[in-house]
């Protein structure tokens, strides 16, 4: 119900602003109007004083009337009503006032809310035309009056304030409902006039915007060069957005990145940098291609950690396309907080770039076609200079070169070589065929000669040989191309006479094999080798081959191929010959420390940055050296012992013969006296010395063979002779309880089993012979290390020892330490013997009371 209520009272609303105000302003004062009448009404009947029927019936007609208004306003119908709600309250007015007081009466004062509301409804002709008429009515009511024809009448003063009331109340609403309304209609004026500047100011902005384009477009369009033109479009975006701050980034030809052409303000600094697809702002754009805003630059997820530190908060990039091609990407960046970006800046970015990328393609095609026209310029330049160079080419070359036709040889150019070559007259030449200048033996050669240079296209023949006009024979080089001249096919042929280059090469070919053949038969290697020691040329020798092949050390130096010594050695020698221009030689072994090949260097200059580097095997002629050096000491060595040999013999020998006639003495003495007992005594003493002469005289023939007798040398496993040697051995060791520890795994050793048995028995039986009263005797044999690559056996034993003062002398002819033991004294100068023909060395070490240690060396594989 109060939803109905208030739909009565709620004003319609149309499309049109001005028929809605309207018929607002005509609700409103319909309903007051309305109620004013109801309680004028009211009071008529509720006070009965001087009441009509007249007033009260018009009070209705006009309430009456409003009511019919509000119909036709709600139905649209705003003009009509208006029209018909002038028209009725005049006339019920002037009705109203005939019938009442005439000119006296209040309702003619209502004609000033008549015509007020007329202004308002329907303009100021129609409120001057209602005012007329008023003006007109109120005369005609005053000449009346002045006639007679209508009787004064002067209502009651509660009457006449009540109806003054009315009408001042109704004059109120009235102003109200007008002031309201123009207060509404100066509200909306206001709001459209604001929104009319705004809209003049868009319009403005977008035909700024539009200008800096149609100028930006014809700026852009007429530039030729690409970098001025980023320059021109970067400036004029970063001036249009307001901002000065913003960059260029063109994709590479290879569309791997996007590289920053241009940058101004604080992007400046990174011209020349490289960005991916999805990096930054750009990247996103270049794989989206479309436009991206960033209004919060520093939050933003995929924001470069370089430009937020430059202090950017919106960045707006958009793409340069061509069709549906991205090229590149302009952006545009505020660091100030406040400022964002707008859709207008946006849209005009946009068009913007659309016209810069096409800018930015037109003239990169410009570019290329200026390029291509460049480039054709220089090809011309160079094609005519090529071919006035070949022309004084043809012409100036020693070869000789001729042009003739394919079909039929007609000469058609040909150089001064030539003519010369051939002795032809060139005037009678050019333009005759090559059978007529007998340059062909047959046309069946020239047919076949034809087939063969068109599938080749090209011949070469290196030992060709021409027959000039004289019939003289001359070796060339010939070369035959196919060559087009204009839309005839023509032979280039081309011949390089080599005559005197075939003869001196001849002779060269044979000088140079004379030389080959003597330098073959020098027995040296022969280097050629530059100031700094690198190897440049190599001769290999019949009798020397290189450590390496010559391929890896030519183009080496000295110092990394050999050893220091020998490079040192190499490098001074190479000094002084380059010096002095003098011949140095000097000698090496190698391998350094081993020295198992000699050879001798002789270094001559050869020029001032090279020398001549000989070398030649000398091992044969140093191993004669060292040999005849050796055999000169093993004779000063027998020389010396055979000394030593004579003047021992002499004296031991000498005991025996001296105790044998002493004895023969005595046995002339006893044979005389008769005494049988002396007698056989003296003849034992006889047979003694005589038997010590015999064993005197067996070992020194025994010391005799050794190193003259051999028996052939061979791999002894040393482990099984000593175990040998102990076996033979056993009943001495066995009658003094000597334990015998034997090492496991001894080395194998290369000699004369005999001889080696000898030593080992020699020195066992020493150690055997001398352990004194050892309660716990005990002898070991071993190996420990090794001395010029040999190892060092051992016999250790834990008998009476050697005093040091005679450690010198037990390896000496005869000597014994112990007059009273058994033996000639000759034992331990046999193991020397031995051991030293075997190339081995021997030595004891000893202590009183502890014991004795001989060490000895033994070849473990034959001399080399």
């Amino acid at each position: 119900m109060i939803n109905r209520l208030l739909r009565i009272f709620t004003p319609p609303i149309f499309a049109d602003e001005e028929k809605t105000r309207v018929s607002q302003f005509i609700i409103h004062f319909s309903w007051v109007a309305i109620g004013i009448l109801l309680l004028l009404l009211i009071s008529r009947f509720w006070m009965f004083s001087d009441a009509t029927i007249i007033p009260s019936l018009t009070f209705i007609g006009i309430i009456l009337l409003l009511l019919i208004v509000q119909y036709l306003v709600r139905l649209g119908y705003v003009y009509a009503a208006s029209i018909f709600v002038i028209h009725s309250l005049w006339g019920s007015l002037t009705y109203l006032a005939w019938r009442a007081d005439g000119l006296r009466d209040l309702a003619v004062i209502a004609y000033f809310i008549v015509i007020i509301l007329c202004s308002l409804l329907l303009g100021w002709r129609s409120a001057l035309i209602v005012t007329m008429t008023s003006v007109l009515a109120i005369w005609y009511f005053a000449i009346l009056e002045k006639q007679g024809l209508r009787i004064l009448h002067v209502d009651e003063p509660i009457s006449y304030a009540r109806d003054i009331t009315g009408i001042i109340v109704l004059v109120g609403a009235l102003i109200y409902l007008l002031v309201t309304g123009w207060s509404r209609t100066l509200q909306s004026a206001k709001i459209e006039l604001q929104e009319r500047l705004r809209t003049e100011e868009k319009l403005q902005k977008q035909a700024d915007y539009l200008k800096a384009l149609n100028e930006t477009a014809l700026g852009l369009l007429n530039r030729t060069e690409l970098r001025p033109l980023l320059e021109s479009i970067l400036t004029r975006a970063c001036d249009l957005i307001g901002t000065e701050h913003g960059l260029i980034e063109l994709v590479l030809p290879d569309g791997s990145a996007l590289r920053q052409e241009l940058g101004h303000g604080l992007l400046a600094k990174y011209e020349g940098t490289l960005t991916l697809k999805n990096e930054g702002v750009t990247g996103c754009v270049w794989n989206s291609g479309e436009p991206l805003i960033v209004q919060d630059y520093p939050n933003w997820s995929r924001g470069l950690p370089d430009f937020i530190n430059a202090g950017f908060n919106s960045v707006l990039g958009v793409p340069l396309k061509v069709g549906s091609t991205v090229i590149g990407v302009l952006s545009v960046s505020f660091v100030e907080k406040e400022r964002i970006l707008t859709r207008e800046q946006i849209d005009f970015m946009e068009r913007f770039a659309a016209l810069a990328a096409l800018a930015i393609d037109n003239t990169r095609l410009y570019e290329q076609s200026q390029n291509e026209i460049h480039e054709r310029r220089l090809a011309e330049v160079a094609l005519r200079a090529s071919e006035e160079k070949f022309r004084k080419i043809f012409h100036a070359s020693p070869v000789a070169i001729i042009i003739t036709s394919l079909e039929d040889g007609r000469v058609i150019e040909a150089n001064d070589a030539y003519w010369k070559l051939t002795g032809l007259d060139p005037q009678a030449s050019v333009g005759r065929t090559v059978f007529e200048l007998d340059l062909w033996e047959s046309m069946d050669k020239r047919s076949h000669f034809v087939e063969k240079i068109r599938s080749a296209r090209s011949i070469y023949d290196p030992d060709y040989q021409f027959i000039t006009k004289s019939k003289d024979i001359r070796s060339t080089l010939a070369f035959y191309e196919l060559v087009n001249l204009g839309n005839d096919v023509s032979v280039l042929s081309m011949f390089y006479d080599i005559t005197e280059q075939k003869n001196a090469r001849e002779s060269m070919q044979t000088s140079e094999a004379r030389m080959r053949a003597i330098l073959a038969s020098i027995p040296d290697m022969i280097f050629e080798v530059s100031k700094d020691g690198t190897f440049l040329d190599f001769m290999a020798s019949s009798e020397i081959t290189p450590l390496m092949a010559p391929s890896k050390f030519l183009g080496r130096n000295i110092k990394e191929l050999f050893p220091p010594t020998i490079a040192e050695q190499t490098m001074f020698a190479l000094e002084r010959a380059l010096a002095t221009g003098q011949l140095h030689a000097f000698e090496y072994g190698m391998p350094p420390g081993e020295e198992v090949q000699f050879f001798e260097a002789r270094v001559s200059a050869s020029s001032p940055e090279s020398a001549i580097i000989m070398v030649r095997d000398i091992s044969q002629r140093k191993w004669i050296e060292t040999e005849r050096e050796k055999l000169i000491k093993e004779l000063e060595d027998t020389n010396g012992e055979l000394e030593r040999f004579t003047y021992t013999v002499s004296h031991d020998l000498k005991s025996p013969l001296i105790t044998i006639k002493g004895f023969l003495g005595f046995l002339e003495q006893d044979a005389a006296s008769g005494n049988i007992v002396r007698l056989k005594s003296d003849v034992r003493r006889i047979a003694d010395a005589t038997d010590k002469m015999q064993l005197l005289l067996n070992d020194l023939l025994e010391l005799s063979r050794i190193g003259r007798v051999l028996n052939p040398n061979q791999q002894i496993d040393f482990e099984e002779l000593v175990r040998e040697t102990v076996e033979l051995l056993y009943g001495r060791l066995h009658e003094k309880e000597i334990r015998v520890r034997i090492q496991g795994d001894l080395p194998s050793v290369h000699g004369d089993r005999q001889r080696l048995s000898e030593v080992l028995q020699n020195l066992i039986d020493n150690a055997a012979k001398f352990m004194g009263d050892q309660p716990k005797p005990r002898i070991e044999i071993g190996q420990n290390g090794q001395q010029d690559n040999m190892p060092i056996f051992f016999v250790r034993d834990n008998g009476i020892g050697i005093d040091l003062t005679h450690l010198d002398r037990i390896f000496g002819l005869f000597n014994k330490l112990d007059m009273a033991s058994d033996g000639t004294g000759i034992g331990l100068t046999l193991v020397k013997r031995i051991v030293e023909v075997h190339g081995g060395r021997i030595w004891v070490e000893s202590e009183i009371g502890i014991g004795s240690t001989f060490f000895f060396t033994l070849p473990t594989r034959p001399e080399s």
